[in-house]
């Protein structure tokens, strides 16, 4: 697996809104529930880079098989050394270690960044155990659970919250 971070290909941004796009369909993980446009995702793209934050893919023989990204963890100012991050693997590439894979690169570009100060991981659903499992493997805390924070399939669903500090 290799990492890139910039100067996406129009193929690479697709195959990476593809894969986004699936959890909001098909799970609990993404709060999203209407699948974004390549617009809507290119500016999520956008405001990331204008930020100057990390927004890396996962290649395997040259095909996407993931993403992560970071982002502000709340808008008000006093949140600004805390940052939220998302990670999404190909469904195909699950369960193979790509996800840990993933994290454990994207903590490592994090702490080259002075600014961020917090990881904050916010895991849809309290049985999410694989996504629990690798921010526990990469020393993050379990901090609290919002019970029925979210909405999405017609059922309540917890936030977990898991917090590292860099």
């Amino acid at each position: 697996m290799k990492v890139k971070r910039n100067n996406f290909t129009e193929n690479e941004i697709s195959k990476a809104l593809k894969i986004y796009n699936y959890f909001i369909e098909n799970s609990l993980s993404n709060f999203e529930e209407k699948k974004l446009s390549k617009s809507t995702f290119n500016l999520l793209l956008k405001k990331i880079k204008k930020n100057k934050l990390p927004f890396i893919l996962a290649t395997k023989d040259n095909e996407v098989i993931g993403l992560a990204f970071v982002n502000n963890f709340r808008e008000k100012s006093g949140y600004r050394f805390s940052y939220e991050h998302s990670i999404y693997i190909d469904p195909a590439f699950i369960n193979k270690g790509y996800g840990n894979k993933v994290l454990k690169e994207l903590v490592k570009i994090c702490k080259k960044i002075a600014k961020i100060k917090n990881l904050i991981a916010v895991i849809g659903g309290k049985n999410n155990f694989a996504s629990i499992n690798i921010h526990k493997k990469n020393g993050f805390d379990y901090i609290g659970t919002i019970k029925k924070a979210g909405f999405k399939k017609n059922r309540w669903v917890d936030s977990i919250y898991m917090q590292k500090r860099l």
